[in-house]
């Protein structure tokens, strides 16, 4: 039930954040955005030397490269630090288990002894009456 609600939760702040952007923006803030919207994009400049434009390119590849593999650097080790966290839960939930096993074992056993030496002392007891009541039929 709760994650049910939580889903929808999250549906309905999804559907409400990913609306038009003039939705959020006040009246006077539209007009700005429309004329922001409509100017052509001017280009950089275009007195610029075409082996530093390759340059500057190969520069920002490898520096995208290198953020990339540094990204993926980070996304291993917190993927291997999760394994580790995971296997380090399984091993206590199996732990967990085993005690619970033990200790209801160990109930069992009680409960068993309980029952035995109830039933011996019912036993006792039939005997003991059985006894007097013969005893008491003698006389």
């Amino acid at each position: 039930m709760r994650l049910t609600f939580l889903a929808a939760t999250l549906v309905a702040l999804t559907m409400t954040a990913c609306g038009k952007p003039n939705q959020a923006l006040p009246e006077q803030e539209k007009a700005n955005f429309e004329k922001i919207t409509s100017q052509p994009a001017t280009p950089a400049s275009t007195t610029a030397d075409s082996s530093t434009s390759a340059s500057t390119v190969d520069a920002a590849k490898h520096k995208m490269d290198d953020a990339v593999d540094t990204s993926k650097d980070a996304i291993a080790d917190t993927v291997d630090a999760a394994k580790e966290k995971a296997a380090s839960a399984g091993d206590k939930i199996s732990e967990t288990i085993d005690a619970a096993k033990e200790k209801s074992e160990a109930a069992r056993d009680t409960v068993s002894e309980k029952t035995s030496a109830g039933a011996d002392a019912v036993k006792n007891t039939a005997a003991d009456a059985k006894k007097d009541v013969l005893d008491t039929l003698k006389k």
